[in-house]
């Protein structure tokens, strides 16, 4: 799979599921009563999910550049537009649903006043900001690429067809709606369209417009309207914690990536983001997996040319960014505390491999004819896959039945051999052909530390 759909799986893959069984008795926490905290509240039920995907939005503000640059890499030329027309898969499910005859947790009026609501709150947000703050695409086409609308209308409708269906006949139309509202919004960043902090930043507008919309309707309808009332479920810690989770983190690297011995071109601090699920024995220990990269930005600020002809042709130069993928298998701990706590733990071990990169030269006006482009790579690192660990350790809290929130803190291992090539010609149909200049293993270790969205599978 291509890092770009990893990438932006991170920031929005089924992290909103949180359905519950349509009937089920309730459960004790740790044999107390539930008391009313603010976790409990109605307040923090809606927002948390919608107001830490916006949060996210602000976080990678920074870096939307550096992960931009991932599609640039990989997917340049992606140009498929199925975004436009899969936005509204899962409103129409809801229609389609409701036509065959298959009840949802509402009347079909009460159901449709509810959407009117969201869809009137999500829009207005939507274009208020993106005409205030009025960013620039990453295409240039227009300036008013935050927040992403297609994002935002695609959560939008996820969340309707969740609350209907996903809460009241199955957990598996939250799935297929979310999936949908994912590869949405995927599809507005590989088409160059959003940066990733548009869409996600879209996603929590998405998903707090249904949730206000549902609280119009409720204090407008009540007790009407609906088929059957959901019976409250307290959260079941006691259960067995397998999980879905999703997780961005600031990444340190511990040692100079790729010429440690020199003080020109090293690995500045990036971001990791990684998929993991485990399916838990007990209550205490399961086996699972997880799919992460790393990205680290290279500090080139020492790298010089001046004593070659480079300097002649060229007036600048950048370095691409220095990434690895890795995919592990392992042990998962949790352990249970009191008011829905836990502290986690995992290792992991596998394979890992690093992304190609390239140190390029911007080529002066006066040559970019005779070398018919106006930047040229001039030297290239190429990683071999290698093995992998990883160790990790977190605190976590659940803040409803299916949905928690981590920080964590894990440690990554590997030593990749690095082969250096350097441009040797020019070819007449404009490639280029390249010269090893040696080898280098690499000790990629690193710490990263962050936070997870987790979808709990009880």
């Amino acid at each position: 799979m291509k890092i770009a759909y990893i990438l932006s799986l991170f920031t929005l893959l089924n992290l909103c599921i949180t359905f519950k069984p349509k009937a089920q008795q309730i459960e004790v926490l740790d044999s107390t009563i539930i008391k009313n905290t603010f976790w409990n509240s109605k307040a923090a039920r809606i927002s948390t999910v919608p107001v830490i995907l916006i949060a996210a939005g602000g976080g990678t503000w920074g870096i939307r550049k550096d992960v931009r640059a991932f599609r640039n890499r990989y997917l340049p030329t992606f140009r498929y537009h199925y975004d436009d027309y899969l936005q509204y898969a899962p409103v129409a499910a809801v229609l389609g649903l409701n036509a065959a005859g298959v009840k949802g947790k509402h009347k079909m009026g009460r159901a449709l006043v509810s959407y009117a609501f969201s869809a009137a709150i999500m829009a207005s947000v939507v274009n208020t900001v993106k005409y205030t703050a009025r960013v620039e695409r990453p295409d240039g086409s227009t300036r008013n690429s935050f927040p992403s609308g297609h994002t935002a209308n695609s959560f939008m409708n996820a969340t309707f067809l969740h609350k209907e269906y996903g809460q009241f006949q199955s957990p598996l139309y939250s799935i297929g709606a979310f999936t949908a509202a994912t590869a949405t919004a995927v599809g507005r960043e590989l088409n160059n369209r959003h940066w990733i902090s548009d869409v996600l930043a879209g996603a929590g507008i998405g998903i707090l417009s249904t949730e206000l919309g549902y609280v119009v309707a409720d204090k407008i309808f009540k007790d009407h309207g609906e088929h059957i009332k959901l019976r409250h479920n307290p959260i079941p810690v006691t259960l067995h914690p397998s999980f879905l989770e999703l997780r961005l983190a600031y990444a340190k690297g511990l040692s100079r990536d790729l010429t440690e011995k020199t003080e020109d071109l090293f690995a500045k601090s990036g971001f990791n983001f990684g998929l993991e699920g485990a399916y838990f024995f007990s209550r205490y220990i399961g086996l699972g997996g997880e799919f992460a990269f790393s990205s680290f930005p290279m500090n080139d600020d020492n790298l010089s040319f001046n004593d070659s002809g480079v300097a002649l042709v060229s007036d600048g130069h950048y370095t691409q960014p220095m990434g690895i993928r890795y995919i592990h298998a392992g042990p998962y701990f949790s352990f249970p505390l009191s008011q829905n706590w836990f502290i986690t733990g995992k290792l992991g071990a596998g394979t890992a491999s690093g992304a190609k990169g390239e140190i390029i030269l911007r080529i002066k006006e006066n040559y970019q004819e005779l070398f018919r482009t106006n930047e040229l790579p001039y030297y290239r690192y190429k990683p071999q896959s290698a093995f992998s660990w990883s160790a990790g350790f977190g605190v976590q809290k659940q803040i409803k039945r299916n949905i928690g929130i981590k920080a964590f803190v894990s440690y990554f291992n590997s030593d990749n051999d690095f082969s250096m090539d350097i441009i040797d010609q020019i070819n007449p149909d404009g490639t280029y052909a390249f010269k090893n200049v040696g080898s280098e293993k690499v000790r990629f270790d690193n710490i990263t530390l962050g936070l997870g969205l987790t979808a709990f599978l009880w």
